[in-house]
């Protein structure tokens, strides 16, 4: 039996692709949990329409990453003044909220869950590497450099 699917579905496919399933496998589990709908041919025109406009979004939501990605890769690194002690340990850390929030100074709408830190938050001075990843699969690295707020 074909069926088209309402959801993307592990192992069968993604929203719109017609998949071939057994009919019993379709009518008792994939059409009562609204995962999937018969593939007749009022069901297909309608799903090629919405194929289009999902690919269209889809587009324009890549447009605006890459927008955002090429803002954000403009500054070459990131200045983050914290109080420290003697040997360059800082008190307290620097998390992803902090450099979100720099960002946010600098005039790049960034939010603390796009920014990720390889090995967790920072607690010394130094020159670190971040990663903003707005997106799964799109990321930049960015230089991060944390100063003793007495060297300003």
């Amino acid at each position: 039996m074909n069926i088209i699917l309402l959801k993307k579905f592990k192992n069968l496919g993604v929203l719109g692709d017609i998949v071939q399933v057994k009919p019993g496998f379709a009518r008792n589990f994939l059409f009562p949990q609204d995962i999937a709908l018969p593939a007749i041919p009022e069901n297909i025109k309608y799903f090629e329409a919405q194929k289009k406009f999902l690919e269209e979004k889809q587009r324009k939501k890549l447009s605006l990453i890459k927008e955002r990605i090429k803002s954000v890769e403009k500054i070459k690194n990131i200045i983050i003044s914290a109080k420290s002690g003697d040997k360059g340990k800082l008190f307290g850390s620097i998390n992803s909220r902090d450099i979100a929030r720099k960002f946010n100074e600098l005039g790049i709408k960034v939010k603390k869950s796009e920014i990720k830190l390889k090995n967790g938050v920072f607690r010394s001075l130094g020159d670190y590497t971040i990663l903003f990843q707005p997106d799964k699969k799109i990321f930049t690295e960015v230089k991060l450099t944390i100063i003793s707020k007495r060297n300003i």
